[in-house]
């Protein structure tokens, strides 16, 4: 039987930016795989640094991960550097082969480049109110195309307006807002309007180019508070 042909997923993020030392994560999403395999590429040399499941380098940096599915083939770049800066091509050997290019961008950060959230680390708030944490980037002048836009996460999930956990009900996107001024000074504010038991969690804002912090709210019923204290 014949079977739709590999295609890519245009959705994935085609820009990654990463800090020196991290790890970079380029995740290449592949539909209709068949009997076909996944390879990556780094353009500047034409190294061909994995194939299938298999690396080809001697660079213990690269490997690739992938998903049971076989959808996902994500090349994960170990300890950055700079000079992993480039593009790289996730190739598909169809006949012609397709192959689709990422730009990985590794940024030096100054040491004292971070994060703060203003307040107290714990933080607590009553069942109803409206909290608003507002994280602004502490850091060295430095040139406006090396900030990169702030994340922020409760736990282990990011919070965007894009991206719904469908494991994760929790997270209600229709109460919590977010909006940054990446302007000379960089801050971002997430707000939980109308702020419900659910909400409790440690929240991270992540800049792309400085340290996270943290800070953990506490969402509670105000008459049960007392209570706890007393067992």
């Amino acid at each position: 039987g014949s079977y739709p042909p590999p295609v890519f997923d245009f959705g994935m993020p085609r820009n990654i930016t990463t800090r020196t030392g991290h790890t970079a994560a380029i995740n290449c999403r592949v539909d209709n795989l068949g009997d076909k395999s996944v390879s990556w590429i780094r353009k500047r040399d034409l190294h061909i640094l994995t194939a299938g499941i298999l690396t080809y380098t001697s660079d213990e940096r690269f490997k690739v991960v992938r998903t049971a599915d076989s959808k996902d083939w994500t090349l994960h770049v170990k300890y950055a550097q700079p000079r992993d800066s480039g593009i790289y091509e996730c190739q598909v050997n169809t006949e012609p082969k397709i192959s689709m290019a990422f730009r990985l961008n590794v940024i030096v950060t100054p040491p004292d480049a971070k994060a703060i959230i203003a307040g107290p680390t714990d933080l607590y708030v009553k069942v109803g109110s409206s909290v608003t944490l507002t994280c602004h980037v502490k850091q060295p002048a430095t040139s406006a195309q090396d900030i990169g836009p702030i994340y922020w996460y409760r736990g282990p999930y990011i919070l965007t307006p894009f991206v719904a956990h469908p494991n994760d009900a929790a997270i209600d996107l229709q109460r919590i807002s977010m909006e940054s001024t990446l302007a000379e000074k960089l801050q971002s504010r997430l707000r939980i309007a109308n702020a419900q038991l659910l909400d409790t969690g440690n929240y991270t804002c992540m800049p792309t180019t400085a340290e996270a912090a943290s800070v953990v709210v506490n969402v509670i019923n105000d008459e049960h508070h007392h209570h706890h204290h007393h067992h």
